[in-house]
């Protein structure tokens, strides 16, 4: 056993056996697994003999976000590589510019998780840039949560294999296997069938490359200004969960609003090995950019027509970026919290309104009737539940 162990271990007082070449926005794991093939072993063999690291670390950790000074300096001696090179393809090299961390050990709203049951369960891959790579490779921008489709081939991306529906894990590929096969059923990737996005939803693929050009070049020009590519990303992931939390949205002159709800009509019954979350997602990125365009008049009439405050802008919203939060406050103009006085007559004449026309008597319903707001209102919210 000793004998062993220690022919397992000669390995790791020399330099990596097979460097390839790290390719165009390669992600860190993708390079990282297709160097352990090229050792015969999985990744997780590969840390534990190569990089004397516990091998169950790829698989406990989301090694592309993971930030380890150590780690980065061992693999780039090892490999001969920049250490810069190396930091290049993992996703920490975006901060700054897609998302603010400060020490965080989990992937923020911006970039995708691998392991979240309410989004999705593998590593998103177009299987078309699969097929026409020489050597496959997943790229780094397939993880950003704005990144839903192919702009060049105009498909959806998927996070599976269609033939056994195991997610994509390439800490899961055996030492026999390439990076572009799945690990459970041995399928070639390459040949998974893809949704194509047709003519009425290229708005989408619009969105997309916009979000891409911005982050590229570190800056979005909205109204005639440079902002910061990291306060538009942050803002992005606000307005995304701010539309997907409205039950009845209006969105006059959005291209997508009738797909949209019909993928939210399919989603409450059934759904479809996540294809409808992507889509969704998809159609989401596609409203955000939309509220960017035209600026103000889009965001306004967002504004108008679904009755919104300025609380439900930046209630919740941590590190608030001073440009969205003028931007809000010249739209929407902060709500006193106390406001005018209202009497208890009011309410009670309220409620007995509702009552004469049949309609339900409920906290907003009275709030709209007496004009103030619902929870922001403090005297309407306390008389209000003292009477009910």
């Amino acid at each position: 056993m000793n004998k062993q162990r220690r022919a397992n271990n000669w390995v790791e007082d020399y330099f990596f056996l097979v460097v390839p070449h790290p390719l165009k926005d390669e992600l860190l794991s993708s390079w990282l697994t297709r160097m352990a093939s090229k050792h015969f072993q999985k990744l997780s063999s590969f840390f534990t003999l190569f990089i004397k690291k516990d091998g169950s670390l790829v698989s406990r950790t989301d090694i592309d976000f993971l930030y380890d000074e150590k780690l980065f300096d061992y693999i780039s001696l090892k490999s001969g590589l920049d250490k810069q090179n190396v930091l290049k393809m993992s996703l920490r090299s975006e901060e700054g510019h897609l998302f603010s961390c400060n020490n965080c050990l989990y992937p923020p709203k911006q970039i995708r998780k691998l392991k979240d049951k309410r989004t999705h369960h593998g590593l998103m891959f177009c299987p078309k840039c699969l097929s026409e790579d020489t050597v496959p490779y997943y790229r780094k921008y397939w993880r950003y949560y704005f990144y839903n489709a192919c702009t060049k081939h105009k498909v959806f991306l998927t996070d599976r294999c269609w033939s056994c529906y195991q997610e994509i894990r390439l800490d899961k590929i055996n030492r026999f296997q390439e990076i572009c096969f799945c690990s459970k059923c041995n399928r070639d990737l390459r040949l998974t069938t893809t949704m194509p996005i047709y003519s009425n939803f290229e708005y989408g693929l619009k969105a997309i490359r916009w979000f891409q050009m911005g982050l590229d070049r570190g800056y979005f020009i909205i109204d005639k200004q440079k902002i910061n590519s990291l306060f538009v990303f942050q803002i992005f992931t606000k307005l995304c969960c701010m539309l997907n939390n409205i039950r009845l949205l209006v969105l006059d002159f959005f291209p997508l609003l009738d797909e949209y709800k019909i993928i939210c009509n399919k989603l409450n019954l059934y759904n479809s090995k996540k294809t409808l979350s992507i889509q969704k997602d998809f159609v989401l990125t596609a409203m955000v950019y939309y509220l960017f365009q035209n600026y103000p008049n889009n965001l306004l009439n967002f504004i108008k027509q679904n009755k919104l405050t300025y609380r439900e802008f930046i209630h919740g919203f941590n590190d608030i970026p001073f440009w969205y939060k003028e931007i809000v406050g010249s739209l929407i103009p902060p709500q006193n919290k106390i406001g005018r006085l209202i009497s208890e007559n009011e309410v009670v004449s309220a409620i007995r309104y509702l009552r004469s026309i049949d309609k339900i008597v409920n906290q907003k319903n009275v709030a709209d009737v007496i004009g103030c707001h619902y929870t922001v209102h403090r005297q309407f919210v306390r008389i209000y539940k003292q009477i009910i």
